[in-house]
């Protein structure tokens, strides 16, 4: 992670004196106009965000900056830049780079302007105890990416003998690309841009990183002018909106499994699959005879075709037949017959059950990974109203979609979150089966009835 004032103090520090200074203004953009809001709902009542990650999208050598011999418009300082020679620039130094995140000075300003501005923003750089699983438990990530820097600086120099001084005014202009990850849906929701400027009107010894830092303030203040963003902050595009994933599905129960699981696995085993999508790949399962598999949405993502690999190594193109972004579920036909069909469990779920799961956690070839252990809790999350059996049966990226099964090995659940897995174990979140099906508009025939 770079720092900041690192960046241009190496840069400037290539300078030479002389007498002559021939470099003109650089065009610096203001910021758009535009209405920021503040909100007045409680953030006890709000979805809550931290800053994840602040990066500079820009190639090493870029101009960034420009010291004009003729000073800068509306900023003081006794005469700016007169000791510079030829075409005075600065130049961005380090390339691509992480400049921050949650913890740092950039992370710092972006909570306390959106603090300002009522939102629920986690993890507080200034918390002297430096609870950082507040900001990794946040419901939603922010992600920053600079893709413009334009500034024009003042260096002025001594009244008595002519000597530059060690400190700067001026004026920056930044664009920021931002992007809000969902890490219950585990998934990117929502991208847009905002723009920033500052005007630093008075030299002082870092003006350089203050105008930056200032221009990224105000970049951050913009983006509470988007309704999109406030619509996330607010709940309002959460698992209460229906959603119309077409008509009922019916599909045939199979009898429950009643001895234990170690006696039926040449049953189950064949019916979890991998869920390949691109370069990544989930876990799935069957639930019909005729080629239906359940998995996550977030798996899937927008893909109307993936590729199924069965438990025996053959590999099928898969169609996504409908999807839930809510529930966070999806329902992939293949064009053949499967008998191997996992029996689903209709029974409510209870503390302490004896559970396991199974799937392809991290790399294909390690798919059939069973992991073993209980129910620890059932819970309903309050920022969506949806339900989630917590267990602490391992599982890892890749396990995403795979069942959860009872001591039978009858579904229960899907596997869906790890939750905050930086600073925790064993707090694993699993889809009740009977949801998800509900999600998917799905029901399972009984027969005399």
């Amino acid at each position: 992670m770079m720092n900041i004032a690192s960046i241009f103090v190496v840069v400037l520090a290539g300078f030479a004196l002389a007498s002559c200074n021939t470099t003109s203004s650089m065009n610096v953009p203001k910021a758009k106009t535009t209405v920021s809001r503040s909100i007045d709902q409680p953030v006890s009542q709000q979805a809550s965000f931290a800053l994840s990650r602040v990066l500079a999208n820009l190639k090493r050598g870029t101009t960034v900056g420009h010291f004009p011999g003729g000073g800068v418009e509306g900023v003081e300082g006794y005469g700016c830049n007169a000791r510079m020679q030829g075409n005075a620039t600065l130049e961005w130094g380090a390339g691509s780079s992480e400049l921050g995140n949650w913890s740092t000075e950039l992370g710092e300003i972006f909570f306390e302007v959106m603090s300002q501005k009522g939102l629920n923003i986690a993890g507080d750089p200034t918390d002297l105890f430096d609870r950082g699983d507040a900001a990794t438990s946040a419901e939603y990530f922010i992600g920053a990416r600079i893709s413009q820097l334009n500034s024009n600086y003042c260096q002025p120099v001594s009244f008595w003998d002519g000597t530059p001084q060690d400190e700067y005014s001026g004026e920056t202009y930044i664009k920021v690309e931002w992007t809000i990850f969902s890490n219950l849906l585990q998934r990117e929701i929502l991208k847009t841009t905002t723009d920033g400027y500052y005007k630093l009107i008075q030299p002082k010894r870092e003006g350089i990183v203050l105008t930056f830092q200032n221009a990224f303030a105000n970049a951050a203040e913009n983006l509470t002018s988007s309704e999109a963003f406030i619509d996330i902050a607010l709940r309002k595009n959460t698992a209460q909106a229906e959603e119309n994933v077409g008509d009922m599905i019916l599909i045939d129960k199979v009898i429950l499994k009643q001895n234990l699981a170690i006696d039926n696995l040449g049953l189950i085993m064949p019916a979890v699959v991998t869920v390949r999508v691109g370069g990544g790949h989930g876990t799935g399962f069957v639930i019909a005879e005729n080629g239906l598999i359940l998995t996550n949405a977030h798996v899937v993502g927008p893909a109307e075709f993936v590729n199924i690999i069965l438990n025996n190594g053959v590999e099928l193109k898969g169609e996504v037949l409908r999807r839930s972004d809510q529930r966070d579920v999806a329902l992939i036909k293949v064009p053949i017959r499967v008998p191997s069909v996992l029996a689903i469990r209709e029974e409510a779920v209870r503390p302490l059950e004896k559970v396991f799961v199974i799937g392809t956690p991290i790399d294909i070839g390690l798919k059939s990974t069973i992991t073993t252990g209980i129910v620890s809790a059932l819970r309903r999350m309050e920022r969506t109203n949806l339900d989630f059996i917590q267990a602490d049966a391992a599982i890892s990226r890749g396990n995403s979609g795979g069942p959860l099964l009872d001591e039978g090995g009858n579904v229960i659940g899907i596997s869906v979150l790890i939750i905050a897995p930086e600073v925790s174990e064993g707090l694993n979140l699993f889809i009740p089966i009977g949801s998800a099906l509900n999600a998917l508009n799905i029901e399972i025939a009984h027969s005399g009835g």
